[in-house]
């Protein structure tokens, strides 16, 4: 998860012209002694947790989807929801698809309607709850760019699992975090 973190971070940089050095993209994604951090390990795999959750049981989820709603003018409490954005994503898309299955399946096999309810009315509570955060955030996005893109400068160069910063763009980024 983090490897392909760096690697949409890498992308979106391209993308804008900046140029970095394969090194200083490296070092934000694995910094100095990743492998003997319990901090990282325990970071990474909360982060893959929680994106696995809220693409399987996005239900799980109904609180956060109420405090994206309650707070959707405020970016900072939007960037800081349970589950990764992309996570909602994939639970929208998985969900979308299973939902297509089990009707073609309802179909040609002739599922029980008790199993097809069930499995029809969990697909689409995912849905509309993945759906929900995804519009909010996406919203959110489109009207206070600015914010947006001072939390994402903020995530993208601050100094990561304790370690001090050692660029001017670190130094920025942990200001723009206090």
């Amino acid at each position: 998860m983090l490897v392909l973190t760096g690697c949409v971070v890498f992308a979106r940089q391209e993308e804008k012209g900046k140029s970095m050095r394969l090194g200083s993209r490296l070092r934000g994604v694995f910094p100095r002694g990743w492998c003997r951090s319990a901090r990282w390990w325990i970071t990474g795999i909360r982060e893959l947790a929680l994106s696995t959750a809220a693409a399987v049981a996005t239900v799980v989820f109904v609180g956060e989807m109420m405090r994206a709603v309650r707070h959707r003018d405020e970016p900072r409490t939007l960037a800081h929801l349970s589950g990764t954005f992309e996570g909602y994503v994939a639970s929208l898309l998985g969900n979308s698809a299973g939902l297509v299955v089990l009707v073609t399946m309802a179909i040609e096999d002739g599922l029980p309607v008790v199993l097809t309810a069930l499995l029809a009315g969990w697909c689409l509570l995912n849905i509309a709850i993945s759906a929900t955060v995804f519009v909010v955030v996406a919203r959110s996005r489109i009207r206070q760019s600015a914010a947006w893109a001072e939390l994402d400068f903020a995530e993208q160069h601050a100094p990561k699992y304790g370690r001090p910063p050692e660029t001017i763009e670190e130094y920025r980024a942990q200001q723009l975090q206090e």
